[in-house]
C-alpha cells in the first residue's frame, strides 16, 4: 500500500481549504508556499538528524541539499514574516510546535539506544510529536481565514491520522527502521514477545524478527489499530462536512482492508 502520509501531507492545505472562507486566494497562495518551504527544511532536517544523506554523492552530483534546506527556511521565514506581524500568536505557536518537534527528535534517539519498552500511550506521544508541526497550517488558516467548522475539528482530526500514519508506517518499515537502529513501538512488542516466549533464531533465519512480527500477530494487531484511528478521522470528518478528507479516507480504508486480509492470510497460510 501506498504511505498515506506521503499523498496527505503533500496536499494538506488543499485539504484544509474547505473549512476555510477563502476570501483572498493570494493570501493563501502565499501562506501555502511558506508552509511548503518549511515542511521541505524540516524533512530535510530529519534526514541530517537521522544521518541520511549520502554527502560523497551530493559532492559528485552538485547536489547540495543542505544549502537548499537552509534557503528553503529563510524563504519561509521571510513569506511568513510578511503575513504575520512579529507580535501575532502565531509565532509563539510555531515556536511551541517546533520545540515539541525536536524534543521529541531527541527523545526518539535515546529511546533507539536504549530499546525502550513502549507502552501504547508512548507511541501515541511520539506519534503526535513527530508529526505535530502539521497543525500549524491548520492554525495559520485559522488566523487568516473565517472558519466554518472549529480548527479544533480538524486538530482532532489530524491527532487520529497522525496515530493511524504512524503505526502503518512502523509496520512498513519494519525491517528498514531495524536496519538503520530505528526503534519503534514495532519493535519493541516483538522484543518483549521474543523474550516472552523464550525465543531465538537458532537457524540463522533472515529477517527473523519481521518473520516474528507478522506470524506472533503482532502486525495484525497494530494494523487494526491504524484502521481504527483511520476510522475515527473519518467519521470526525464526514460528520463536519469535511467531504474531502472523507472522501480520501474512505479510499485509504479500503486500502488498509486489503493489507489487513493479506497480513492476516500470512498468519493462517
Amino acid at each position: 500500500m501506498n504511505k498515506p502520509s506521503q499523498y496527505f501531507f503533500r496536499n494538506q492545505t488543499d485539504f484544509l481549504k474547505e473549512n476555510f472562507v477563502i476570501d483572498n486566494e493570494t493570501l493563501l497562495k502565499e501562506f501555502n508556499s511558506s508552509v511548503e518551504h518549511f515542511c521541505f527544511f524540516t524533512l530535510e532536517m530529519d534526514k541530517i538528524i537521522d544521518n541520511d544523506y549520502n554527502y560523497p554523492q551530493m559532492y559528485e552530483n552538485n547536489t547540495n541539499t543542505p544549502y537548499l534546506a537552509i534557503k528553503s527556511h529563510m524563504k519561509s521565514v521571510k513569506g511568513l514574516s510578511k503575513i504575520f506581524p512579529d507580535d501575532h500568536l502565531f509565532w509563539k505557536i510555531l515556536d511551541d510546535h517546533q520545540l515539541q518537534y525536536y524534543s521529541g527528535l531527541l527523545k526518539e534517539k535515546f529511546d533507539s539506544r536504549q530499546q525502550t519498552l513502549f507502552t501504547l500511550q508512548n507511541f501515541e506521544e511520539y506519534a503526535v510529536n513527530k508529526h505535530c508541526l502539521a497543525y500549524i497550517p491548520i492554525l495559520g488558516m485559522d488566523f487568516l481565514f473565517t472558519s466554518k467548522e472549529s480548527a479544533d475539528n480538524l486538530v482532532d482530526i489530524h491527532t487520529s491520522l497522525f496515530k493511524a500514519i504512524q503505526m502503518n508506517d512502523d509496520i512498513e518499515d519494519f525491517q528498514t527502521d531495524l536496519v538503520n537502529k530505528q526503534w519503534t513501538y514495532a519493535h519493541s512488542q516483538v522484543h518483549d514477545f521474543i523474550i516472552k516466549n523464550n525465543l531465538s533464531n537458532t537457524s540463522n533465519l533472515d529477517r527473523f524478527e519481521e518473520r516474528v512480527l507478522y506470524v506472533s500477530g503482532i502486525a495484525s494487531e497494530l494494523a487494526h489499530y491504524s484502521r481504527e484511528n483511520f476510522m475515527i478521522a473519518r467519521n470526525k470528518a464526514q460528520k463536519c462536512n469535511f467531504q474531502k478528507i472523507a472522501s480520501w479516507l474512505d479510499e485509504v480504508l479500503s486500502q488498509m482492508d486489503e493489507n489487513i486480509k493479506l497480513i492476516e492470510n500470512l498468519v493462517t497460510s
